[in-house]
């Protein structure tokens, strides 16, 4: 979604994309991806490389099932890329692009080709014009989950090579650190789905929908706009509120490794403390849609109905009018208990919403996993704090909450006419 924001942007020239091998994405099978992705949105110009497999120190990975998914594009279909000759490493083609001077680097992973790429000729530091950074956690926790009740400290890149970060960081390169503390307040939301669907006319747009369309974790709440904000923040800093401070990275193999951290001691960074969502989100469909500054952005209409589910750990309930005109319906769910979600489903006239409460009380065990009678299809889903919208057809709808190992509770129904 980064690589789509950038290739679509009148402000921006693509001079080069390398792939660090310690990422999420596996080399050489990454630089292909990127290729074919390149392909996919008429830029196969734009030179690629692969970096090293390993980070500089220690042995952190990501998981192998992200691996995987990401080797595979995502499941996006994207058409075979023509032999190249270009054979350079990833240290090679940075020191080539390096080496002209004012280019600012945008960091998506590890910082492991950056780091070696310095290390080879420290004179390249001068010359890069800046460096926007996704990756790091200063004031907020990680996301890197590792065994014991303790939230996590690190985030994903930050972790994954935290020799190269804290080399990096201390490299003497102006920095714009897009970490989790601006990233968290910029989440993927039904709302912005449904303001891209109507906004997807070019290549790279319609990539970009693809992906977000078909992947779960967006449904489910748990997807921000980590890499594409940072991508956005390196073509307009005014997207995010930022503040300079001095950062160092914890370097030990320890329960706190990649750990950024404010000292007095540390490097100078700039670190994004906040975003602006609806701004950015204005901002990268137009940009995706190379709309200009003048083109009109298609804003979806009105919902027919709201439905807000609520769950407190135990009564479910939700706010809705009693009758609600069919057509697009916007839903969302509120609990602090991530293992449940918000259901809405038609109602088939088999059981009456009394006899469906009375039936799952008295089969706590049955329906684990299993058909419940007098709910029928389509079942519409929303997780914890998330957005999402449906489609209803005329017809009673019953509105439960559901947990993850299939217990079920019944908030009561709805008429749409």
């Amino acid at each position: 979604m980064a690589l789509a924001l950038l290739l679509s942007s009148s402000e921006v020239e693509v001079v080069g994309i390398t792939v660090s091998g310690t990422g999420e994405v596996r080399c050489p099978s990454g630089a292909e991806v990127a290729r074919r992705f390149l392909v996919a949105t008429g830029h196969q110009g734009v030179p690629v490389a692969c970096g090293r497999t390993t980070p500089l120190e220690g042995d952190h990975s990501f998981p192998s099932e992200w691996r995987d998914a990401a080797d595979d594009a995502w499941g996006l279909d994207l058409p075979a890329t023509p032999s190249t000759s270009d054979t350079r490493t990833a240290v090679e083609l940075l020191t080539d692009v390096l080496g002209a001077g004012g280019v600012t680097v945008l960091t998506l992973g590890p910082l492991t080709n950056i780091a070696e790429t310095f290390r080879t000729d420290p004179r390249l530091a001068s010359k890069v014009e800046s460096i926007v950074m996704m990756g790091g956690a200063v004031d907020v926790s990680g996301n890197v989950f590792g065994e014991g009740p303790q939230p996590p400290v690190a985030e994903w890149n930050a972790y994954i090579d935290p020799v190269a970060t804290a080399e990096v960081i201390a490299s003497g390169v102006p920095i714009v650190m897009v970490g989790l503390d601006a990233t968290n307040h910029a989440p993927i939301t039904g709302d912005f789905l449904e303001l891209l669907d109507l906004n997807a006319h070019t290549k790279e747009a319609t990539l970009v929908r693809i992906l977000l369309r078909e992947n779960p974790t967006v449904n489910s709440a748990q997807a921000y706009f980590w890499d594409p904000l940072a991508a956005a923040v390196a073509i307009d800093p005014e997207l995010i509120t930022a503040e300079s401070t001095t950062i160092a990275v914890n370097t030990s193999s320890g329960t706190d490794s990649g750990r950024t951290t404010r000292t007095p001691t540390g490097s100078p960074v700039v670190v994004g403390v906040d975003a602006d969502l609806d701004r950015f989100e204005h901002f990268f469909v137009r940009t995706l849609d190379q709309l200009g500054s003048d083109g009109d952005i298609v804003v979806p209409p009105p919902p027919a109905g709201n439905v807000t589910i609520r769950f407190d750990g135990r009564t479910c309930i939700f706010d809705a009018t009693a009758k609600i005109a069919a057509g697009r319906l916007r839903f969302t769910f509120e609990t602090t208990n991530p293992t449940w979600a918000g259901v809405i489903a038609p109602l088939t006239g088999e059981l009456t919403v009394e006899e469906l409460r009375e039936w799952i009380l008295s089969h706590p065990v049955f329906h684990q996993g299993r058909g419940v009678p007098g709910i029928g299809q389509p079942v519409a889903f929303v997780w914890p704090n998330g957005v999402q919208y449906t489609d209803t057809t005329p017809g009673t709808k019953v509105v439960l909450c559901a947990a993850e190992d299939g217990r079920l509770v019944v908030a009561g129904s709805f008429d749409v006419t």
